[in-house]
């Protein structure tokens, strides 16, 4: 089963959240070959941000932030290049008033005919019903 993953699922592999055990788990069936994942290549900076909002709030340190970060980046999970997802990702956030950047996540899933599986609760109710392969993650089985 292929499934494209979003920065709210992937944040929680590395800042435990709620949900982040179902996060983990997707985690783990990808490294057993169970499932394959993707995002695409903003994912990194969408986590790095993320971080650095943590470190910014006094929710976590410098040295703490790097190591995160690196941990991170060392899930290794397949990123799709962002230029060919832009267009279509422009045109989702234009008709649903969701940002460019969930548009990506939903361009890919709908150029491979993946799954795309997000924590992101307003995106999801706000756009699940045009796109029948979204999934939320506590829903998530």
């Amino acid at each position: 089963m292929n499934l494209v993953v979003d920065a709210s699922v992937a944040a929680k592999w590395v800042v435990p959240e709620a949900d982040s055990d179902k996060a983990e788990a997707l985690l783990i069936r990808w490294k057993q070959g169970a499932l394959d994942l993707l995002a695409p290549e903003i994912l990194l900076s969408e986590i790095g941000s993320m971080i650095w909002k943590r470190t910014v709030r006094g929710l976590m340190s410098v040295d703490s932030a790097v190591d995160v970060y690196e941990k991170f980046t060392r899930v290794c999970l397949p990123l799709a290049r962002i230029d060919v997802l832009a267009a279509p990702a422009l045109r989702m956030a234009l008709q649903y008033g969701h940002s460019f950047y969930d548009g990506l996540y939903v361009a890919l899933a709908q150029t491979t005919g993946a799954r795309l599986v997000t924590a992101d609760e307003k995106l999801y109710h706000a756009i699940a019903h045009a796109f029948p392969q979204f999934v939320l993650l506590r829903n998530w089985n």
